[in-house]
């Protein structure tokens, strides 16, 4: 019986998609061999690589269980920010390691190592995926979404250019290949987050692993905890200041702030009630991790955006005044009890921390005056620090070798004006798709529109004086990028989703018909999706 079953599941096989399966049993096959290989050779490894071979299996039975490699790469790129899985391949000599520390060899505070990440594996696969899909099995057009894709390609190639400026093209090449990895992350996502389901797919992994690295964070800022498991590391600061699994406190404080504004729009914008208690947990936990990580900057980026949420969520009255007022006395609530804690951050001591911000910028600055077209090279400005120190500049104690507080000026300084306009014009590009999502009619698009929006809109304050150059970061804000992309794509594909019967719980459990198709079920509890002619799609 079992074999006639398997046969008649053979006779069922699209012959058109046999390419795609045999790569995939080849994949299977070729990744359980590696598997078995690391296991066996594994005691000639380093401890970093050693740790990483307990994640094999862990993704290979995913994958399995799933049944959809897509979607594998879909949910590991939304979950590979907070567990920032990845090993170094190529260590520079500057790096600012133990064995350096020791020998008193100069170290640098800037991107010093070239690191294989374990999204960097799955976006191979992705995108051999994507090849080899038959293109008339559901293939899709490209989409360049040119408002920002062009001015990151533009980013990445005076990037490129100002390596010729380089006193060291180890560590530009390092910073080149970073920025290589997320515009080919970026890419994906915005082709492959082509419908509302989709999208709301990967918003809600995100969330999960928002509210896991919260926890974490409230736990370590709890009890100083600190950790490195299977190539993930956790790690805390004194003064009451923790930083998660994002490698420092500045990138934890954008990362939570974002995904928290997101959350808050999911809040309103999610169709079914689990789903929007689950977003309002979201977003409390990561309104208090993100006290923990003491990021004074954060929690002014995130005062204004909450404002500026209330102010959209007023002026486009899709939401309830009362339910805006309640999400105002939440948030002040949330600061109220944690008041000790975050006027002793603004009044303690913190060891020159802010004295030195107007310092790296005029050294920054000096930079810039000197070679402002294509400045010192990609990767290079904490390099270059003491050949451009004067003493106008201030005390060198806290600035020398360190990277610029400042992203725009780090910019600048190190790929010249041309890049940091394309670099504007990125967040520019991406926060203006944000805001004219927000005109849509359909709900769900409007809400994430608002969300994501105030999300950009909150790293680009931080950016004025935070680190941006880690690799969890810099692929967040990227991800954010691909996010606009595809929310705009969805907003003006589909301009004619508009409500049939509003629910008397909330504005997001609305019954949408679709002109043109392509949506299909909103997800309604109860709903279903009917096909009718002439392209219609009527959820009943």
């Amino acid at each position: 019986m079992g074999l006639l079953a398997l046969r008649g599941k053979c006779h069922t096989w699209d012959r058109t998609d046999l390419p795609r399966r045999v790569f995939e049993l080849g994949l299977s096959v070729l990744v359980g061999l590696m598997a078995g290989a690391l296991v066996v050779f594994s005691g000639g490894l380093s401890a970093k690589w050693q740790e990483l071979i307990v994640v094999v299996p862990i993704v290979v039975a995913v994958v399995l269980l799933v049944n959809d490699l897509e979607k594998v790469v879909l949910a590991a790129i939304a979950i590979g920010v907070p567990l920032n899985l990845d090993v170094s391949l190529i260590i520079s000599p500057y790096a600012h390691v133990p064995e350096n520390i020791a020998r008193g060899h100069r170290t640098l505070a800037t991107l010093t190592e070239l690191r294989l990440s374990l999204i960097s594996v799955l976006l191979i696969v992705g995108y051999a995926l994507w090849l080899i899909k038959p293109r008339d099995s559901g293939h899709k057009p490209i989409r360049l979404s040119a408002g920002i894709t062009v001015p990151a390609l533009g980013f990445i190639f005076f990037s490129i250019l100002s390596v010729f400026r380089a006193r060291d093209w180890q560590l530009s090449m390092f910073r080149v290949v970073q920025l290589l990895e997320v515009l080919l992350a970026y890419f994906y996502l915005a082709n492959h987050l082509r419908t509302v389901q989709q999208m709301q797919f990967f918003i809600m992994v995100s969330l999960g692993a928002m509210c896991a690295e919260s926890i974490l964070i409230i736990v370590q800022w709890a009890t100083g905890l600190e950790f490195i498991v299977a190539g993930i590391q956790a790690v805390a600061y004194g003064g009451g200041r923790v930083g998660g699994t994002l490698g420092a406190t500045g990138p934890a404080a954008g990362y939570l702030s974002a995904q928290a504004l997101i959350a808050c729009a999911m809040i309103w914008a999610f169709p079914k009630k689990w789903q929007r208690i689950f977003a309002a947990v979201s977003f409390g936990l990561g309104t208090i991790a993100l006290v923990g990580t003491g990021s004074r900057i954060g929690w002014i980026a995130y005062a204004v955006t909450i404002l500026l949420y209330v102010l959209i969520g007023l002026r486009a009255g899709k939401i309830k005044r009362g339910s805006l007022l309640l999400l105002v006395v939440v948030v002040a609530t949330v600061g109220v009890f944690f008041f000790d804690a975050i006027y002793t951050r603004y009044t303690a001591d913190d060891r020159g921390s802010a004295e030195a911000r107007p310092k790296m910028n005029r050294l920054a600055w000096n930079m810039i005056r000197a070679h402002p077209w294509l400045g010192v090279g990609a990767g290079n400005q904490a390099l270059a620090t003491r050949e451009y120190y004067t003493p106008d500049v201030g005390d060198p104690g806290n600035i020398l070798d360190i990277q610029t507080h400042n992203q725009y000026l780090l910019v600048w300084a190190e790929s010249g004006l041309f890049a940091l306009l394309c670099y504007v014009g990125i967040l520019g590009g991406a926060t203006l798709k944000s805001w004219l999502s927000i005109k849509s009619d359909h709900h769900w698009i409007s809400m994430m529109g608002t969300g994501l929006g105030c999300a950009i809109v909150s790293l680009c304050i931080q950016m004025l004086t935070g680190t941006f150059h880690m690799r969890a970061i810099t692929l967040f804000v990227w991800l954010l990028l691909a996010l606009a992309a595809s929310l705009h794509n969805l907003a003006r594909d589909y301009p004619a989703y508009r409500p049939t019967v509003t629910s008397r719980d909330s504005l997001a459990e609305r019954q949408f018909v679709v002109v043109g198709g392509g949506l299909g079920s909103s997800n309604v509890p109860g709903s279903a999706s009917e096909h009718t002619p002439g392209g219609f799609y009527r959820n009943i």
